[in-house]
């Protein structure tokens, strides 16, 4: 008896999470979409690369494993494809995280420098 109660209360809550209020869906505002870096890993220089639909003004973030951001520049965008030079300058090999940042979304991805 214990059994089947357990298993109607866990079915009836996952039910009543996963329904979705139709007011309360939103419609996915992307702006950004297919981006990746190239070469990637790369020695002295990648291209960060992606489509955007509208003008709007990026942040380029790059940050290390620790969450320290070791490099950060805005760029003003037109729509289309896009590609930017990234430089690794002085920083040393290992891992780090690339953010685009708008004003709808930020989207991050790993870039490793050999």
């Amino acid at each position: 008896m214990k059994k089947i109660l357990l298993i109607t209360i866990l079915l009836t809550c996952s039910f009543g999470f996963s329904q979705q209020n139709q007011s309360e869906k939103r419609v996915n505002e992307f702006t950004i979409k297919n981006i990746s870096s190239y070469p990637n890993p790369f020695s002295v220089a990648t291209k960060i690369s992606f489509y955007t639909e509208k003008n709007q003004t990026i942040i380029l973030n790059i940050k290390n494993l620790l969450g320290r951001t070791v490099f950060s520049t805005e760029y003003k965008i037109s729509p289309g494809n896009v590609s930017i030079p990234f430089h690794k300058n002085d920083l040393k090999s290992g891992t780090y995280f690339y953010s685009i940042i708008t004003d709808q979304e930020i989207i991050s991805k790993r870039l490793i420098i050999k």
